[in-house]
């Protein structure tokens, strides 16, 4: 038996109580389970926040500020003067110094995010459901134009599903017409299947972490079997 604990029994030995605990919530929510997750929460929040420190706020700010060129200090005044200014949101009397900074995070995030949904989602599937249209091999065309159809088929009554404009005798009571509901209906059907593959895969995904994990179990205690015992 070895009288001094190696790194890697230590480390085994953790991850080993902190994955029980986690399995543990399979009979129940339990204070050994909640421990693992503060444990896991407080762990990745100090881990955030000293990649913040070191590559953001001292990478980025501080030592351009001290040793780049005159024309890059100037430019760091700005993001400083802003930091300075959402401090203020910690205060009640000085919160409204915080508001123009507020507004223009929220302002780039969702400039960001719509053109990040147009350019990187909206035009790539309207291109990807017309490329199959425009294949020029004659072997595989007709396979081709069918996934094609299907693909633009799933695009059409997908965004169809969620219309909800009504219009004519319908606009009072808010419900769509015949054709707006066949379409609709139908892309409720795409809509599952695509939710019904991503959750299978999810699920292999987590199948294949728990399969892992308990692997790596089995190995830890024959590891400790083998060095206590054997």
């Amino acid at each position: 038996m070895p009288g001094i604990l190696s790194i890697d029994l230590i480390t085994g030995f953790l991850s080993f109580l902190f994955t029980v605990l986690i399995l543990s919530y399979l009979v129940g929510d339990n204070p050994g389970f909640r421990l693992a997750v503060h444990a896991f929460t407080g762990v990745s929040a100090g881990y955030i926040a000293v990649i913040v420190l070191q590559q953001v706020i001292v990478n980025k700010m501080i030592l351009p500020l001290f040793t780049g060129a005159i024309l890059v200090k100037l430019l760091m005044l700005f993001p400083l003067v802003l930091s300075l200014l959402l401090l203020g949101k910690m205060s009640s009397r000085l919160e409204w110094m915080g508001r123009p900074v507020v507004g223009l995070l929220v302002g780039v995030g969702t400039a960001t995010a719509v053109t990040g949904a147009v350019l990187g989602t909206l035009f790539p599937q309207v291109l990807a459901a017309a490329q199959p249209f425009s294949q020029s091999n004659s072997g595989g065309l007709a396979g081709t134009a069918l996934t094609g159809a299907l693909a633009l088929l799933g695009t059409i009554v997908s965004l169809a599903y969620f219309q909800f404009t009504v219009s004519g005798k319908n606009a009072a009571t808010g419900k769509r017409g015949r054709v707006m509901s066949l379409l609709a209906l139908l892309g409720q059907v795409f809509i599952a299947i695509t939710l019904g593959a991503i959750f299978a895969g999810v699920l292999a995904a987590a199948l294949t972490a728990l399969i892992d994990r308990m692997q790596s179990l089995v190995l830890f205690v024959d590891k400790l079997l083998t060095m206590f015992i054997y």
